[in-house]
């Protein structure tokens, strides 16, 4: 895809408001990370790479006008150098005569340091939060007012409820956790009572409810703010700490943690534990986002833990699969798979062994059929 500058825009749902044209980018590609909210200028002629799918990018990615690199948000630096924007555009606010990052920090450095210029947006309107301070050399600064939603609380039923049970129970003491927004993620913090230590991309309205139980052990660090006013407070009054990926998502960070579980979900598991957060019936859905850096450091770390945790079913169909449409994170980055029916300890098995653990948190109604293609899959390695 060539032509016109590049403009990256840096990145998740604090992303700057301002239209490609601004910065002579109109008709040129652009490069777009994590947008759960759409902007006015998305619903003109766009063209380029989505680093994350799904959300308000789908769409787009559905015809052709985005094009989803499938990058996992720690590469997310080595994607962009071979991509070599012309143009970055970081979102901020006002900290007295500074300027700093408001709720996203995310890639906006990694990009600052490839592009050829960098443009501060800026939202005077905006909160200070407490994050770190743009130190890049700024080409221009502009204004634009953000409009920000909190995402809709979920409703937890009866079969979250016993998922997050039998997650709860397999926390080491004084864990670290990782776990990103969800119906899911949200029973399990309700149902901690010891005190863990968080580390994540994603900061929600949950890890502010952690602090205000008195079980947050220290202040919690990731590279986005994605809630309301619980975790907004949290990060400005010190409980919470914002800064990029190139420490979030950092191996070598996420192992310093004691005690570190990655608390996951996904769309589909196969039986042999390989993990599908993407697409559905072809459709993306999501991008992989952090999913297999952070499984993939919690599988590693000596006294760590890779959990999937899932409803069995989704909309009638079982998410425990023969086959999953695409592998997200694969089958060495996770240790335990979790669903209402159980809990599937994979660690030291084979692919048979595993197979047979993830088929008993199967729902009951779909082990036939599992089963059967579980035999097919012995036969054919043993052949």
């Amino acid at each position: 895809m060539t032509g016109r500058p590049i403009v990256a825009y840096a990145d998740g749902h604090d992303c700057a408001a301002s239209p490609p044209a601004m910065f002579g980018g109109e008709g040129g590609p652009v490069v777009l990370g994590w947008m759960p909210e759409s902007r006015e200028w998305l619903a003109g002629p766009i063209r380029g790479w989505a680093l994350m799918g799904g959300y308000a990018l789908a769409a787009h990615i559905a015809e052709g006008r985005l094009r989803y690199l499938p990058t996992r948000l720690a590469a997310v630096p080595h994607v962009l150098a071979a991509l070599r924007p012309h143009t970055v555009v970081i979102p901020a606010v006002r900290r007295g005569a500074d300027l700093v990052y408001g709720r996203s920090v995310g890639w906006a450095p990694a990009a600052a340091a490839v592009a050829a210029q960098v443009v501060v947006e800026i939202d005077e309107e905006a909160q200070d939060i407490g994050a770190p301070p743009i130190t890049c050399e700024i080409t221009r600064t502009v204004t634009a007012r953000r409009l920000l939603t909190a995402p809709a609380p979920i409703e937890a039923g009866q079969t979250d409820r016993a998922i997050a049970e039998h997650v709860v129970s397999l926390l080491p003491r004084e864990a670290t956790l990782q776990f990103g927004p969800g119906g899911i993620a949200d029973v399990v913090v309700r149902a901690i009572d010891t005190p863990v230590g968080v580390w994540s991309g994603l900061l929600t309205d949950a890890v502010a409810e952690l602090a205000a139980r008195g079980v947050l052990r220290a202040p919690a660090v990731g590279a986005y703010a994605y809630g309301g006013a619980p975790i907004t407070d949290l990060c400005r009054t010190g409980g919470a700490r914002l800064t990029a990926i190139s420490e979030t998502h950092d191996a070598r960070c996420i192992a310093d943690n004691p005690g570190f579980v990655a608390l996951n979900t996904a769309l589909q598991v196969w039986l042999d534990g390989s993990v599908n957060v993407e697409r559905v019936r072809r459709r993306l859905v999501a991008g992989m986002g952090g999913h297999p850096d952070f499984c993939a450091a919690a599988a590693r770390a000596p006294d760590g833990l890779s959990i999937i945790a899932l409803r069995s079913v989704h909309r009638g169909r079982s998410t425990i699969v023969p086959q999953v449409e695409t592998v997200s994170t694969p089958r060495c980055d996770v240790d335990v798979v979790v669903t209402e029916h159980g809990v599937a300890d994979l660690r030291g098995l084979d692919d048979t062994e595993r197979g047979h653990r993830i088929l008993g948190v199967a729902a009951p109604e779909h082990r036939a059929a599992l089963d059967e293609s579980l035999g097919r899959t012995a036969t054919h390695h043993s052949s």
